[in-house]
């Protein structure tokens, strides 16, 4: 079981363009007059709630940010031994997981990551130059160097980390340029995320107007669909006929892991919501999700301070059963299955069968994606269970794939 953690909320030494948390101060900085970091009264009483209840033997608590790592290292030096304390005494294995953008880390925190085995997601969109287009530091400068400078510093403590890579509208031109650029800098675990978020427009509860009114308004960075369906099947194809032995991609592991029986480890296709979604934010305010944080009662739960857990947990379960609110297209989609109708974040278009009813803006690029993808997926199971040599797999996706 995952847990989001928030210590530092919207504060953030970057100005990335495409960041939808910034706006979180519009109504955060209103409610508290003023912001701050974590409390550790906050922290220890998550943690424990969390941990005392939760059925799980493994639990990972995923900090975020904004920029997670101003809060400092000693912070999580307690978050740490404290969590230690509670795996111990409610028999739980504790993991810890931080993304960052990268540019606060030194030979002081790369050593506490391998220290205490806290895996680290990396924030790079490619190159210097498709990095830095939407990317910077506060002051307008390239975070670009300070990115590649953490990445040596972890490699050279043998931090286990992977990239996170946001797919917007200029860099998902470039799939392979952005793919072997990561591979040259020696990475071997990657994510590719697509970005879609409106030009802001809130209402009076500083929620976007699209959630009541549909009133759909893309910001530029915003990623076309069939752009990154394209890009994401672009990649495919380059990895599976070259590096699934040695590089993993999120994306790829996911659907491999449905072809194959499993349940999914992302939770755009889950056929759930809640649980593993759920944030804590700094002030110690929870919220069902980390894209719906938002002041209106049914995203925000309340404080951990006072919450008990069977209110928690009815409120997660209602939440839950949202994303099982399929349109009539979706319902009749064969790959529905795959899917599962998608972030609800992103059901604003509207449903070709049903005006009323409404679908994933991403839609298209899943369509493309798993037509493309399931030969490929299937041919993959099968060099698995016939433990076929890996070296046979080019010539073999390069007849199913003929160009």
């Amino acid at each position: 079981m995952n847990f989001i953690v928030k210590p530092t909320s919207f504060l953030c030494n970057m100005v990335c363009k495409y960041c939808f948390y910034l706006e979180k101060a519009d109504f955060m900085t209103k409610e508290n007059n003023t912001t701050h970091f974590m409390q550790n009264k906050n922290l220890y009483q998550f943690m424990e709630k969390r941990i005392s209840y939760c059925q799980d033997k493994n639990i990972t608590f995923i900090w975020q940010g904004g920029e997670p790592l101003l809060i400092g290292i000693d912070f999580y030096k307690r978050a740490i031994e404290y969590g230690k304390i509670l795996a111990k005494n409610f028999n739980k294995n504790i993991y810890h997981s931080i993304q960052t953008n990268g540019t606060l880390i030194n030979d002081e925190w790369a050593k506490f990551f391998h220290d205490e085995q806290i895996l680290i997601g990396l924030s790079i969109d490619g190159d210097e130059e498709l990095h830095n287009l939407y990317r910077k530091m506060k002051d307008k400068s390239s975070s670009f160097t300070k990115v590649l400078n953490a990445i040596k510093l972890m490699q050279q403590y043998n931090v286990e980390f992977n990239t996170l890579t946001v797919v917007n509208n200029i860099n998902v031109k470039y799939p392979l340029r952005i793919y072997n650029f990561l591979k040259s800098l020696n990475i071997r675990f990657m994510q590719f995320i697509p970005v879609v978020e409106m030009n802001k427009n809130t209402n009076v509860n500083y929620m976007p107007s699209w959630m009541e009114q549909n009133n759909v308004n893309l910001a530029e960075f915003s990623v076309n669909p069939l752009e990154y369906g394209n890009f994401i099947n672009t990649i495919f194809d380059e990895w599976i006929r070259h590096d699934i032995t040695n590089i993993s991609i999120r994306l790829f592991d996911a659907l491999l892991q449905h072809f194959a029986g499993q349940s999914t480890s992302l939770c755009v296709f889950m056929s759930q919501c809640g649980g593993e979604n759920m944030v804590l934010e700094a002030d110690g305010t929870i919220y069902q999700c980390d894209h719906f944080v938002y002041p209106d009662s049914k995203y925000k739960l309340g404080n951990i301070l006072n919450l008990d857990h069977t209110h928690l947990q009815n409120a997660i379960n209602n939440w839950s059963k949202n994303k099982q609110n399929l349109s009539l297209e979706c319902k009749q989609c064969s790959w529905l299955p795959l899917c599962n109708g998608g972030c609800p974040k992103h059901r604003f278009v509207k449903s070709d069968l049903n005006e009323k009813e409404y679908k994933s803006y991403f839609c298209p690029a899943y369509k493309s994606i798993f037509e493309h993808i399931t030969p490929g997926m299937n041919l993959i199971l099968e060099f698995m269970e016939r433990k076929i040599p890996w070296e046979y797999l080019p010539a073999a996706i390069d007849k199913m794939y003929k160009k």
